[in-house]
């Protein structure tokens, strides 16, 4: 309909202008996408990812890694998440964060039709008096439309004993297994002294943090309760990750290290040596499981080192290697399949003037060849007897003696780190009696007269 022609032009001008805007309201308003219409509906609920979101042990203080919970809004329309909050608010071990934002509490959070939002959770739990683990849970409440859900946040936390700014022992100090050990750094144990380890005990160490030993290591592990030597994070991503902490350290005056019913796992170097002049570390390592290392199982430099009814498994590099020093390794299983990496370098590598004597043992691996020696000069030598080889090159030195060369020991599932040799493995009695050595590796005990050679003896349970 044409405007009055009693208007003034403005005045005709304005009332088309304010027409248009109507107009283009009214599009807009009806044109709005329904994912995001905001519905009132009580019965558009959100669906959740989990019920619950569970962390493994958290150290006190050091807190944990991020879980990861998805919230789902299946509606066709948009939905208005009144409040996101933890229930126990600023008091919770818990934190969490949507889509970045910080809790614990949050309101109007806005969700699309048929879109999802990621919830954040952390949990960082506070010190107590309790020695054993202890269950902390809350709850992630979610309010729609008048509607509460929510997900349950289960952890448990663990006290424990902090080494940081380079810890010096104290003159004969013993580490009980009554609390976890963390260390933050380096703990170093000063020459003449000694720091004793007591059975059960779990020591965990943070990135580049080592255990330096100029004095002597005593580590009293039983079958039933080892001392393990570990990361700081338990989760399952990093249960198995090599290169967590740098590793065990015995330095040139170190003597008389003992290390019994150990593991030691995911460092760098799960036990590194190093001689200077006349001044040469000794570790004896019975009953030991070194595994997942990024570099070296062992690496010695002149160093006296003692593998007794022990498996080195998963080194990216040598499971075993000695630049000069001496070297027993007896009822032992060196077996490197390194699953998870590319390797190039064979399991044992022994070079300068090192003597070493290896009996009863299994020195295997993925490779071809798995044995590397330098030239005997000097005072070299090296014996080996009643053992498996992987070996091309020393098939002439090493045929002998009772020595099987490349026969497969018939592991129960290698690539899986189980070295139980099956019953009708040829490493079955291959053995011969070592005194004083009546037991395995599971303290299970070996044949007097025809021991099996490995680490573990035949299980006919």
């Amino acid at each position: 309909m044409p405007l009055p022609s009693f208007l003034s032009a403005s005045w005709r001008l304005w009332l088309q202008s304010l027409a248009l805007v109507c107009v283009v309201g009214w599009w807009m308003s009806a044109c709005t996408p329904r994912d995001e219409e905001i519905t009132a509906d009580a019965g558009a609920l959100l669906r959740l990812e989990a019920d619950t979101v569970l962390f493994d042990t958290v150290f006190t203080e050091v807190g944990s890694v991020t879980r990861r919970l998805k919230v789902y809004n299946p509606n066709k329309n948009a939905v208005r998440i009144s409040e996101i909050k933890v229930g126990g608010l600023a008091g919770s071990p818990f934190q969490v964060f949507v889509n970045g934002r910080p809790g614990p509490q949050l309101q109007d959070v806005e969700l699309r039709g048929e879109d999802s939002l990621l919830v954040l959770v952390k949990a960082t739990i506070n010190p107590n008096v309790q020695e054993q683990p202890f269950l902390v849970n809350d709850s992630i409440l979610f309010l729609t439309n008048g509607n509460q859900q929510k997900v349950k946040l289960v952890a448990y936390g663990q006290n424990a004993t902090y080494y940081r700014q380079n810890y010096l022992t104290v003159p004969a100090e013993v580490w009980t297994s009554a609390k976890a050990h963390i260390i933050y750094d380096s703990v170093t144990v000063p020459a003449g002294q000694t720091l004793t380890i007591q059975k059960g005990s779990q020591v965990h160490l943070h990135r580049k943090a080592k255990i330096k030993v100029l004095g002597t290591l005593k580590v009293e592990g039983e079958h039933e309760k080892r001392v393990v030597f570990q990361q700081v994070r338990l989760e399952e991503q990093y249960r198995n990750a090599p290169g967590q902490w740098q590793g065990l350290e015995f330095l040139a005056a170190s003597q008389g290290n003992d290390l019994r019913f150990v593991e030691i796992k995911n460092a760098v170097n799960g036990v590194y040596l190093k001689a200077e002049a006349n001044k040469v570390p000794q570790v004896t390592l019975r009953n030991a499981f070194l595994k997942n290392m990024l570099q070296n199982g062992v690496q010695s430099i002149g160093g006296h080192v003692r593998l007794e009814n022990s498996i080195i498994a998963n080194c990216a590099e040598y499971a075993f290697m000695g630049l000069g020093g001496r070297y027993e390794i007896i009822f032992s299983t060196v077996a490197n399949y390194a699953n998870d990496f590319v390797r190039f370098m064979p399991s044992i590598s022994f070079d300068g003037e090192y003597v070493l004597s290896v009996v009863n043992s299994i020195l295997w691996g993925r490779q071809e060849e798995e044995l590397q020696f330098g030239a005997l000069t000097g005072t070299a030598s090296r014996t080996i007897r009643n053992s498996f080889l992987k070996t091309k090159a020393y098939q002439t030195e090493f045929g002998k003696d009772g020595n099987q060369l490349n026969v497969d020991p018939q592991f129960r599932d290698a690539p899986k780190l189980d070295f139980q040799i099956i019953k009708l493995s040829p490493a079955n009695a291959a053995g011969t009696p070592v005194p004083g050595i009546t037991t395995d590796y599971e303290n299970k005990p070996r044949d007097p007269q025809k021991p099996d050679a490995g680490a573990l003896e035949v299980d006919y349970q």
